[in-house]
């Protein structure tokens, strides 16, 4: 698909200057590697308010719905650790 954008001189002559500098293969590739990024950031912003969040207290809600079955000396030998006896 086409778009039509307007820029700024300066933003343009960046552009050209890191296709130029990186080995680009043209401006819109410049463009799209910029949309990745700033995408990849807004994912980044999403994933670190959600830890925020589990931190604050919504980990402890979730522990209770999400129970495996497993006791936690099960899980420790089955990652190679050594269980305790069970009493």
């Amino acid at each position: 698909m086409k778009l039509s954008v307007s820029l700024p001189a300066s933003d343009v002559e960046f552009v050209d200057r890191y296709v130029a500098e990186h080995g680009e293969r043209s401006r819109s590739a410049v463009l799209r590697r910029a949309l990745k990024l700033l995408r990849e950031r807004e994912l980044g912003d999403a994933y670190e308010a959600a830890w925020e969040e589990w931190a604050q207290g919504d980990g402890k809600l979730w522990e209770s719905t999400v129970g495996d079955g497993l006791h936690s000396e099960d899980w420790s030998h089955e990652r190679g650790g050594t269980p305790e006896p069970a009493g």
